[in-house]
């Protein structure tokens, strides 16, 4: 009746007839599952937000291969990361002992390659993201490891082109952040490590 007190006279429902219309649909209300309905809804109850949000689980969980179907699953980080258009690229390697037990994965196209790590747990934090195989940045003829943290396909460019080699966040595994002139004592640091 308050929706309809605008509308002009020609337009309007009297008023015994919608109030008729609503005795009926509240009568009627009980026997609409027996006649074969999935559903009642009442307008004033439509939940808006859930079926958007229903949607999206669906998709989300379709992608991590949580509905039974093999989905992107452990691509769903490298995708987030570097775009869908490294996908075809990317080969998990799975047993590798070059990252120290994290996992590790490879951008391969041609001749070119890039060797990433998995980090799980950044800085103790729980925080996940990748690093590049970088040559040592201390040390030239330095045949460790040396770990780069990228963050997009950018990085990963210059990851490729050397640019990251000189960033000031690659560490090298034997050199390390507290070693940037390249004079570790490596006996010391073997001699500490059998102590730890």
């Amino acid at each position: 009746m308050e929706r309809q007190a605008d509308r002009s006279l020609d337009r309007a429902v009297p008023e015994g007839v919608v109030r008729r219309q609503h005795a009926e649909a509240v009568a009627a209300f009980p026997q609409l599952a027996q006649r074969g309905f999935d559903h009642v809804v009442f307008a004033d109850n439509i939940h808006r937000l859930e079926p958007l949000l229903k949607r999206a689980s669906d998709t989300r969980r379709r992608e991590l291969g949580w509905d039974g179907v093999d989905g992107l699953g452990d691509l769903l980080l490298v995708r987030r990361t570097f775009g869908a258009e490294v996908l075809p690229l990317w080969r998990w390697r799975d047993s590798s002992p070059l990252a120290g037990g994290d996992r590790v994965g490879e951008i391969r196209l041609g001749p070119d390659r890039l060797v990433l790590a998995l980090r799980i747990d950044i800085d103790g934090e729980g925080d996940v993201g990748f690093e590049v195989l970088m040559p040592c940045p201390v040390f030239g003829a330095c045949t460790s490891a040396a770990w780069a943290p990228v963050y997009s396909a950018t990085d990963l460019l210059r990851a490729l082109t050397g640019d990251l080699a000189t960033d000031p966040d690659t560490d090298c595994t034997d050199h390390g952040p507290d070693d940037p002139e390249g004079c570790a004592d490596l006996e010391q640091q073997y001699a500490d490590a059998v102590r730890a």
